[in-house]
């Protein structure tokens, strides 16, 4: 999502799963994400389509690790 043309939200869709789909790392897709120009409930929903993609030991690996950080007394 480096374009400097405006990007469709579905061209964003297209692209989220591209990156997933060629390894990319987690938190580029996020950065990715983040520069967009959309709306926050747009770069929400491109973010959970990301997560949806990844790994499902990969999700709740890092799921466990936020129960962990977020545990009362830390």
């Amino acid at each position: 999502m480096t374009s400097t043309a405006p990007l469709s939200f579905d061209r964003a869709n297209e692209e989220v799963e591209g990156m997933i789909d060629q390894g990319t790392a987690f938190a580029r897709v996020e950065d990715a994400i983040d520069a967009a120009q959309f709306s926050k409930h747009h770069k929400a929903a491109l973010w959970l389509l990301a997560w949806s993609l990844r790994d499902p030991a990969i999700q709740r690996h890092d799921a466990r690790l936020m129960v962990k950080a977020f545990a009362p007394g830390r």
